[in-house]
Formats: structure tokens, sequence, C-alpha cells
């Protein structure tokens, strides 16, 4: 098979980036693309010692950095964009989000496709990881809109409280994403600015913003000739 054209898709906890991969997934569909979600790639607990595998999650949060890149194996993961993009199958770890662990022995079988989007909040925190990509995506919004986006996510899909959520934020992910996320901004061939909120608990981004936040991206597909 000839080599992936490979697509980073990055921004801060919070900024649309998600949305956008997955809005980009669906368009170019599972024929043409898979999508490969960094968090898969957090370590796990044993990790951080003896001491983490006794703690409960509200502890844990507050004592170690998740939003650090040292917490994750990436050089895992990039040995995984390298495999991908000669056209080679991985076997991707599996992070349960609710136990703060991976899956003992659980892998998922990633193939790959002519176009391959890597999703995460580190993938661009090591200047290294750019050549690996043909396009680099930064999906920006401001903090407030990040900090509300995050508290909603981790409440409904993580089982967490709002004023633990706050509590993480103040103590790592703000200074973590000045650190380690924002710089890639600077170096990214595209900045989307995703500035959407839901307006109540329930709602999902509707299609016409789904479709703004798709439509740089996509106009730089088509002039690299890849759709």
């Amino acid at each position: 098979m000839a080599k992936s054209f490979m697509i980073a898709v990055t921004g801060g906890s919070g900024s649309g980036k998600t949305t956008l991969a997955h809005a980009l997934f669906r368009r170019l569909g599972p024929d043409k693309c898979v999508l490969v979600t960094e968090d898969n790639y957090y370590r796990p607990r044993s990790f951080y010692g003896a001491d983490a595998l006794k703690m409960g999650n509200a502890e844990l949060e507050v004592t170690f950095d998740f939003d650090d890149p040292a917490g994750k194996d990436m050089e895992h993961l990039r040995r995984d964009i390298e495999a991908l993009k000669r056209g080679e199958s991985i076997e991707q770890p599996v992070y349960d989000f609710p136990t703060h662990d991976r899956k003992p022995g659980a892998t998922k079988r990633i193939d790959t496709r002519p176009i391959v989007i890597i999703e995460g909040i580190h993938v661009l925190s090591d200047i290294s990881f750019f050549p690996l990509f043909d396009l680099t995506v930064f999906v920006d919004a401001p903090a407030d809109l990040r900090l509300i986006r995050r508290i909603r996510r981790d409440q409904q899909e993580r089982a967490r409280s709002a004023e633990s959520v706050i509590q993480q934020y103040l103590r790592f992910v703000r200074g973590a994403h000045a650190r380690f996320i924002e710089p890639a901004k600077h170096e990214c061939d595209i900045v989307v600015v995703c500035e959407a909120a839901p307006p109540n608990h329930d709602a999902t981004p509707d299609g016409d913003s789904i479709d703004r936040l798709v439509a740089p991206v996509w106009t730089q597909l088509q002039k690299e000739g890849v759709v």
C-alpha cells in the first residue's frame, strides 16, 4: 500500500478537536479514512508506583498531572504513527477513563487507510512529531468555553463532579495547556477557531457549526488533491 496521508488534529482539552476529527472521519468514510485517538496511549496506573494502585479516582486526579505528555507513552504513539504511514496495521492499547487504567491485555487492531487522522492534545507537543504529518491542524477556543465543555464531558462520560474537574483544571490543566499545547498553534498548517457552545446540557453542535469547523481543512485537502 502507498504511504498514507497523515493528518494531526490537536488543541486544548475541550477545544473542539475531537468534534472536528470525528466530523472529518464521517465525511471521508471508513473505507478511505481511519481515526486514532491519542488518549489510548495514557500509561497504566502502575507507571505512577504502588501507591497509585490503591488510590481512588478523586485522589489520583489531584495527585498526578494527566495533562503532562509524560503521562502518555508518546514513543509508542510515534511508532504506531510511523507504521500506519507505511501502510501497516497496529495493535493500539485500550485505556479506560472510569478506572484511570489500561484494560489489561486489551488491544484494538487498526488497519491503515489512505488517510489517517491522529487526534489528541499532545500529538504535536513534541516538535519532532511535525514531520510525521502531511497536514497539521490546531483547533482553538476561548479558555472559558474549553473549561465548560470539559466539565460537561467529564460529568457525562467519566462520572466526575464539576468541582473535581475545576480543581484539576486549576491545578494542572491550565498550566499544561500553556506549556505543552498552545505552542503548537504557531507551527500548525491550519488554525480553526471553534467558538460554538451547546446552549444546554443535552445539546450537540448543529450541522452548520460542524460544516464551518470542517471547511478550512476540507479546502486544504482539496488543494492537496487528497479528496
